[in-house]
């Protein structure tokens, strides 16, 4: 909700603001340049302390600056606000929550569970685009943007605010002594420096397709809905797989500054490309890095 149901509020604040829906849209991409830069040192922060404190910090500041969002008057202030909600989602979105379910699930015993919940908690999420952008547009339709937007907040922390405070555990410790911060951030440091975390780093920040009808980009749609779920619980299991759970946060937050920053520059570039080169090259620049991706992926399991 922190920002699915934000291009239903880009008209009615551009026409408020006077101001041009690039410069509205700019503030999205400042949150989620925001939310990649803080993932690292949230990773660090889940895998030293656990996700209950920093996930309630986390929906607490996001009810507070979607709150802050409704009032702003300026282009400053809106920017300010979505730094804000960049913070905040960095502390609760998917990297968080899967490597809180990570850390309670630890173990191979306890793989089965944490494969479902990692499956539970993406079927789920993925609803959120489903509610929220109609909700949304139903509320500004309504009541306007700006109460629209209270209400939105209120829901947001009700609901989240309890959950993460009450639902979210520390991890129960099946080792017989913890991982100090400087075996966290050995493993870390070893892990970046070898081929493997980089060639995941490369599949998990490009995606696909092309289709020239209908038919075929209605596949390509589908498609791309299908490999990006598929691509949000696979990666907690390849990190796994080859690292353990040691420092899975802290891992999972280095690859998710590359691969959120990734997401808030590509409609940019995708924009300049189309404009200068026109959108074949945008789709031929996309499969590119999906092939980028699928032979990174590749190499990966080979080494």
């Amino acid at each position: 909700m922190l920002y699915y149901a934000f291009s239903v509020f880009l008209t009615p604040m551009a026409a408020d603001l006077q101001a041009g829906s690039t410069q509205i849209a700019a503030a999205l991409t400042t949150a989620i340049l925001v939310a990649a830069l803080c993932a690292p040192l949230v990773g660090r922060l889940l895998d030293t302390y656990g996700g209950r404190g920093l996930m309630s910090a986390g929906s607490v500041l996001g009810t507070l600056a979607v709150l802050a969002w409704s009032r702003v008057d300026s282009l400053l202030q809106l920017y300010a606000v979505f730094a804000a909600i960049g913070v905040a989602c960095s502390m609760v979105l998917y990297e968080s929550a899967f490597a809180v379910i990570v850390s309670w699930f630890d173990g191979p015993a306890r793989a089965r569970g944490r494969a479902n919940a990692l499956l539970a908690l993406t079927v789920v999420a993925g609803f959120a685009s489903s509610i929220f952008l109609p909700l949304t547009g139903l509320l500004v339709e309504w009541y306007g943007w700006r109460q629209a937007l209270v209400i939105l907040a209120l829901i947001y922390g009700v609901a989240a605010i309890p959950l993460h405070a009450l639902v979210v555990r520390r991890r129960p410790h099946t080792r017989q002594k913890p991982a100090t911060a400087e075996e966290r951030a050995d493993i870390v440091r070893a892990a970046t420096r070898r081929r493997p975390f980089w060639l995941l780093v490369i599949a998990f920040t490009a995606l696909p397709l092309v289709g020239h009808t209908v038919p075929g980009a209605i596949g390509c749609v589908l498609g791309f809905g299908l490999g990006f779920g598929v691509a949000s619980i696979t990666l907690p299991h390849l990190l796994l797989q080859r690292y353990d759970s040691t420092a899975y946060a802290s891992l999972s937050g280095r690859i998710a500054a590359f691969s959120v920053t990734d997401k808030a520059l590509a409609p940019l570039g995708a924009v300049a490309l189309a404009q200068a080169a026109g959108y074949g090259w945008v789709m031929g620049a996309v499969a590119v890095a999906c092939v980028i991706a699928a032979l990174a992926l590749v190499a990966y399991h080979r080494l």
